[in-house]
């Protein structure tokens, strides 16, 4: 099963989870990472660029995993 809430150092990442996505999630980027949003305009997660330089060790150290992985962040443009 994956972490809904995750670190990894490949790219110095954490993602936090905030509640399931009702329908399709699209991302809202910002100068520290994304703002994961669902169809109905609600928050689902967030996540951080420079995690280890933005958060307390003590939460990077209690989030779970996923070094190795080879995540793949995939961003897609909105039309202009």
């Amino acid at each position: 099963m994956k972490p809904s809430s995750y670190y990894t150092s490949d790219g110095d990442i954490a993602f936090i989870f905030v509640r399931p996505p009702h329908g399709e999630v699209h991302s809202k980027e910002e100068p520290w990472g994304l703002r994961d949003f669902d169809e109905t305009g609600e928050l689902v997660g967030i996540e951080l660029w420079g995690a280890s330089k933005r958060l307390p060790p003590e939460l990077i150290d209690a989030l779970p995993r996923l070094n190795g992985t080879r995540v793949v962040i995939e961003r897609r443009t909105q039309p202009a």
